[in-house]
């Protein structure tokens, strides 16, 4: 097992990705949430990279990834992590693991390139547009963002979805972490992603009958942002798919207070993916 992490800089139409390598085996990709970057994996990719090679990509605009100075898409995102792929040489279908924003990269990418995707799990990741309400809510942040930047109430803010009040508790170190990623990204390429990918984002119930990779959707228990209701909506238009969930209140804090019962659950659901997904649904 090679656990020396190789970084890398892939150019895309997103701009120039960082990408970190680790391990050997099957390739799995993991992209993180929005606001945040790929440092965020760091417990669970501590318990996953015994199985997988694992390549963790840094979103534009955040980590060490270049910033896009426009509006971009998901689908732009999807043909980015293939670009990194081709980069990497990798030819063989991959797991894809994706949080929030990573989990709608995954899906897209085994809509549009289904040959490319063995299985996709999603960790906190809502299918649908943004309602009318929640729109009303987080037009107001973007604007104040761009105006003010990562002030404390708006860092607040954006802490407590992401991983809930209870952390900053429970977890200070890694709650001090992620919101360092947060404070320390350049300011324009963040706004663009904020605008791209939360508020312009588009609902996928159009892609999700096309994703034939079997699909997990995880969902934190208290994650203010999608319910199990939804998800297991989302799923059942997916022709294998199957939610659960996990312990958490924001759509980060699985990753960082119980990474060795995400990480069971996920090698689980890889060891017999479609026999684990009909289990979930039996048992639902």
């Amino acid at each position: 097992m090679d656990t020396q992490s190789i970084t890398r800089t892939v150019p895309t139409s997103v701009g120039n990705l960082a990408v970190h390598v680790i391990g050997s085996g099957p390739p799995t990709v993991l992209w993180h949430s929005l606001f945040v970057d790929s440092t965020t994996w760091a417990p669970l990719r501590s318990q996953l990279v015994a199985h997988r090679q694992l390549i963790s990509i840094d979103g534009p605009g955040h980590g060490a990834s270049t910033a896009v100075p426009r509006r971009f898409t998901m689908e732009e995102c999807a043909d980015a992590a293939i670009t990194v792929l081709d980069a990497l040489d990798v030819t063989e279908p991959a797991d894809w693991v994706g949080n929030a924003w990573g989990g709608h990269v995954g899906l897209v990418a085994a809509a549009h390139t289904p040959d490319r995707c063995r299985t996709v799990v999603t960790i906190g990741t809502p299918t649908q547009a943004l309602t009318r309400r929640e729109r009303a809510r987080i037009v107001p942040m973007v604007w104040a963002y761009r105006i003010a930047g990562p002030i404390p109430p708006l860092t607040n803010a954006v802490m407590n979805v992401l991983l809930g009040k209870e952390l900053s508790r429970t977890h200070p170190q890694q709650f001090q972490a992620t919101s360092r990623t947060f404070r320390q990204a350049p300011r324009r390429g963040m706004h663009q992603a904020m605008q791209s990918i939360m508020l312009h984002r588009e609902g996928l119930g159009p892609l999700l009958p096309r994703i034939g990779a079997p699909t997990l959707m995880v969902v934190p228990r208290a994650d203010t942002m999608i319910s199990l209701e939804q998800a297991r909506a989302a799923a059942a238009t997916i022709p294998h798919a199957a939610a659960t969930t996990v312990d958490g209140a924001g759509h980060i804090t699985p990753l960082i207070a119980a990474p060795a019962a995400l990480a069971d659950l996920i090698t689980a659901f890889w060891r017999d993916p479609v026999g684990y997904l009909a289990m979930i649904s039996t048992s639902a």
